[in-house]
């Protein structure tokens, strides 16, 4: 898993760094604030891809007595932090863009830019299918923020290229003021469109790093993948023990049996069952059945 991580890491990177010049060139060449906003994003991103190539070996360090989460609290932070940077940013280019419409917005080659904007499109598409296809077979958390990292590239590419393409029907006609102030209004609804996502991804990371419990639909399919392992027993369940840390799952039930007694064999044969299942369905979990002891 660790060798397959990295080469999709490290093929999103050298995707991203091509990219990435060619977006800066066209900033530079157009001087247009939705190319400058894309080019900051990727640059961000190949940033953080560049540290998380020399990270992923921590991340699949086995547990121990004095790190008994490994450094999988590590993963969470991180993507945290490079979620926390991307959304801090997306707010900053809104606030920018709302100043520029303020000053008399800015006229720039709408034609260019769409055509760019097409082509960019095509290779984040290209980039975001492969790279969500090799991620099915490892399921990994890292590789999942490079995945909807390279889907909101396609998505702001093609509504970049559409709106540039669209807007040049407006030459000429009453709607020709528009066009000044176009950039800017592009820049503040792509951005506004990704923040949810961005806030959906940094709640999810704070509860990883804080040892929360993960969301409600990951926590309702664990306790019936379980249940249904001890629907025919005479076994009551009492407590779930669910923690989230990066991409691994630690799930320990507590329960109690009508005798007062726990036959080992059964026991051990239920919790391999049980973890069988739910990494089948869901993976990265570690299970454990614990006797829940009366005061």
């Amino acid at each position: 898993m660790e060798k397959t991580e990295k080469k999709i890491i490290l093929f999103s990177l050298l995707i991203g760094i091509v990219l990435l010049c060619m977006e800066i060139g066209m900033a530079v060449y157009t001087h247009s604030q939705a190319m400058l906003m894309d080019a900051l994003y990727d640059t961000i991103d190949v940033i953080i891809v560049i540290v998380t190539l020399f990270l992923v070996n921590l991340y699949n360090k086995p547990i121990s007595e004095k790190k008994p989460f490994g450094f999988l609290q590590l993963e969470s932070f991180f993507i945290l932090l490079k979620t926390f940077m991307i959304l801090s940013l997306n707010i900053s280019i809104i606030i920018n863009a709302i100043i520029l419409i303020k000053d008399g917005g800015k006229e720039i080659d709408v034609t260019t830019i769409s055509i760019f904007q097409f082509i960019l499109f095509i290779g984040n598409l290209v980039t975001w299918l492969i790279i969500k296809k090799l991620n099915k077979k490892i399921n990994s958390p890292t590789v999942k923020s490079e995945v909807l990292a390279w889907k909101s590239d396609a998505f702001y590419s093609f509504g970049l290229a559409a709106a540039f393409f669209i807007v040049q029907f407006l030459k000429g006609t009453r709607f020709n003021n528009i066009i000044t102030y176009f950039d800017q209004i592009v820049v503040i609804v792509t951005s506004m469109i990704m923040l949810p996502d961005l806030f959906r991804l940094l709640k999810e990371n704070i509860t990883s790093v804080l040892l929360f419990a993960p969301n409600d639909e990951l926590v309702a399919q664990i306790k019936s993948i379980v249940g249904k392992q001890f629907s025919s027993e005479k076994v009551k369940l009492v407590h779930y023990d669910i923690i989230k840390t990066g991409r691994k799952i630690w799930v320990s039930v507590y329960f109690k049996t009508n005798s007062n007694t726990v036959e080992m064999d059964k026991l051990k044969e239920k919790t391999q069952l049980c973890s069988e299942k739910l990494n089948k369905e869901i993976g990265n979990i570690y299970f454990e059945l614990v006797p829940e002891v009366e005061d």
